[in-house]
């Protein structure tokens, strides 16, 4: 499979130009319309997603089973691009991307994507301990982030705990990308953190993007400048507590070898190339 980042942006990209180019045909067709449809294609794919994660799991040939819940990653990721694409050259652009069924759609797949890579771990734990010592982390510290991430995603689902579970998941993010650098690890290794932090970012501008009744005109950039804010702070948050974790762990993690990391790119768990799942057990096929 192809976990790279420039692949990922490169399907999203492909779905913006694509969504560009039939924007004038789906010129008639209304706002609440295309959003609505938006929602049913994401909600056929994570049936799809779902089926190919419990067969991943169970049933053998996982390369088969990752193989295709990436493919099934990059047409959520073209979709993901297409929708935007259409609303940029669209007049109704607002109209057509504060429409509650593309927020829903969004904190759907991403909140789904979250619980899964949560679970997912707990089958692959010996690999996931490994590269949590090699990286300066303990155990625990592990079984914490399994349960912020399947918690995270199900806060994603509950409209009124969207951007506590949106910061919480940021910082996770965050951190999983600051410990592939501080490990030296190549950039690819961080796409899956990368894909999803791209994914939280646009519910965050979406939910600022939105008009709200009765509220001044300058309301959407102050919302606009929290998120930037609060983006800031995730950063800060992630960095500070992957350092503070690796000082606490530090008695119970043993240092990290001269071989290729457990988060290399060809044996790091995926959230796939735009969110499928990798169950590859000879490749330890886990998100972080």
């Amino acid at each position: 499979m192809i976990y790279r980042v420039d692949y990922v942006l490169a399907v999203i990209f492909a779905g913006m130009l694509v969504g560009a180019l039939l924007s004038r045909r789906t010129s008639r067709i209304e706002p609440r319309q295309l959003a609505r449809g938006y929602f049913v294609v994401v909600g056929v794919l994570l049936v799809f997603r779902a089926v190919d994660f419990v067969c991943g799991i169970v049933l053998p040939n996982a390369s088969v089973w990752n193989t295709i819940g990436a493919a099934i990653g990059d047409v959520g990721g073209f979709f993901f691009g297409a929708i935007f694409g259409i609303a940029a050259r669209r007049t109704e652009r607002r109209e057509i991307l504060c429409d509650p069924a593309i927020y829903s759609a969004l904190c759907l797949s991403v909140g789904v994507g979250f619980v899964m890579a949560g679970m997912v771990k707990a089958f692959y734990m010996n690999g996931m301990i490994e590269f949590f010592t090699q990286s300066g982390y303990s155990t625990p510290f592990l079984k914490f982030i399994m349960v912020t991430e399947v918690l995270g995603g199900i806060g994603l689902l509950i409209p009124w705990t969207v951007l506590p579970a949106i910061a919480g998941l940021s910082i996770d993010m965050f951190g999983a990308i600051y410990t592939h650098i501080h490990n030296g690890d190549p950039v690819n290794d961080s796409t899956g953190a990368i894909g999803m932090l791209i994914r939280l970012g646009a519910i965050v501008a979406l939910w600022a993007w939105r008009p709200r009744s009765g509220e001044p005109g300058n309301s959407a950039r102050l919302r606009f400048a929290v998120g930037g804010m609060g983006m800031a702070v995730c950063i800060g948050a992630a960095v500070a507590g992957s350092a503070l974790m690796r000082y606490v762990s530090r008695p119970l993690a043993t240092p990290k070898s001269n071989s290729r990391s457990f988060g290399s790119s060809d044996t790091w768990p995926h959230i796939g190339r735009g969110q499928g799942v990798c169950y590859d057990t000879e490749q330890k096929g886990i998100p972080i």
